[in-house]
């Protein structure tokens, strides 16, 4: 007799966990599917932002076990120089990703989910249900929900072009003495994204460089950690999708995650939206009576999300170019002013949106911009 599962789940990682994990704890039958078995290596650069936390610890699981160190403070450099954000709460905690991944992992188990490794190579929709192929099995459960990464299988199937809208970003785990209670984020060393330096404890710390133009920076990375007075360790990249898939749902298969495009343009940032996206899928699945409708209420609450990261897609070009490639070589920058600052934070905590950014920005390039220029000029 076949076993049945109400959802299949493929992918472990954080999207992919936080779905099983929600679709087990409201008493759906959860089967996760991953090619490799946890803990295993992932290239991130490992930091949690404030809303990430908040969004763990609303569903019930406390990270202080896999947090390796916490940011209180934040350096942004761009061409006009240094800026700091700096809060009471860490407003970024930092990861190694095998350990956040594998927690995230046994959590949903510990729900009652099962888990299985196998590689999936395409999943077989019939009227009542859905085959998830793999290469040792096949697979049976009522729904999907893809999370099977930048490289998603699924999504592909799904008539998505996964390379369109792509990012790229280097790490390595880096050894000796820097900044230990500081988050560096550089965006001197790279056109169109930003460099960082995230504290580990003991000695290490995560390094990497990412830009929202696809290339290889390893050389770059390479470099910066050098100049920072660190020794590299083994170099990994990574893609990061930044512009949502065309096609993210079926009637009977949901894509989150990674697998959706759901990243931040701007930050890099794919953690929350791959957790978030994953509790979405998980609930919206339990409270739909019928693929169709399950298929509505997805792409439905799903939306708002795509809107505020597409949106972000263009605050990064204005961030990376504008602020930084053309405002900050003359000496200006929206980092300068509080209140651009303060909005940053909000973000990283989640009580803000990026529709709220872009004004910060015009009133200070429109208003504030000029005073310095012509204030520069007189003074010479």
């Amino acid at each position: 007799m076949v076993n049945m599962y109400d959802v299949i789940v493929i992918g472990a990682g954080p999207s992919g966990s936080m779905a099983a994990y929600v679709a087990a704890k409201l008493g759906l039958r959860v089967l996760i599917l991953d090619r490799f078995r946890f803990p295993r290596i992932k290239p991130c650069g490992g930091g949690l932002t404030q809303k990430s936390v908040a969004l763990l610890k609303g569903l019930g699981i406390e990270l202080n076990s896999v947090v390796r160190d916490t940011c209180k403070r934040v350096i942004i450099v761009n061409n006009a120089g240094s800026f700091l954000l700096m809060d009471n709460d860490p407003i970024i905690s930092i990861v190694s990703r095998d350990e956040f991944d594998n927690y995230l992992l046994s959590s949903a188990l510990e729900m009652g989910a099962d888990y299985l490794v196998d590689r999936i190579v395409g999943v077989d929709v019939h009227g009542e249900y859905v085959n998830a192929i793999g290469m040792n099995d096949t697979y049976v459960s009522k729904y999907v929900i893809a999370a099977d990464g930048a490289n998603s299988v699924i999504a592909r199937q799904l008539g998505n072009d996964i390379r369109r809208g792509t990012a790229m970003a280097f790490m390595t785990i880096a050894h000796g003495n820097y900044l230990n209670d500081v988050c560096v984020i550089d965006m001197t060393r790279i056109k169109w994204g930003y460099s960082w330096v995230f504290p580990r404890g003991d000695g290490e710390y995560d390094v990497g460089i990412g830009s929202i133009r696809w290339g290889d920076y390893r050389t770059q990375l390479i470099k910066y950690v050098s100049d920072v007075g660190l020794r590299e360790g083994e170099v990994r990249g990574h893609p990061i999708p930044i512009k949502a898939r065309d096609r993210i749902v079926s009637k009977r298969i949901a894509l989150v995650g990674d697998a959706a495009g759901l990243a931040d343009p701007t930050t890099g940032e794919g953690i929350f939206y791959a957790m978030y996206s994953g509790a979405l899928a998980a609930l919206t699945l339990r409270h739909s009576s019928s693929p169709v409708e399950f298929a509505s209420n997805y792409l439905g609450i799903i939306k708002p999300l795509i809107k505020n990261l597409s949106l972000a897609y263009y605050l990064s070009l204005g961030t990376y170019g504008i602020d930084h490639l053309v405002m900050g070589r003359l000496g200006i920058s929206a980092f300068s002013i509080s209140s651009t600052r303060n909005l940053i934070k909000r973000i990283m905590s989640g009580s803000a949106w990026y529709y709220q950014v872009p004004m910060s920005m015009i009133k200070f390039s429109v208003l504030k911009g000029p005073q310095v220029i012509l204030k520069g000029i007189l003074h010479g």
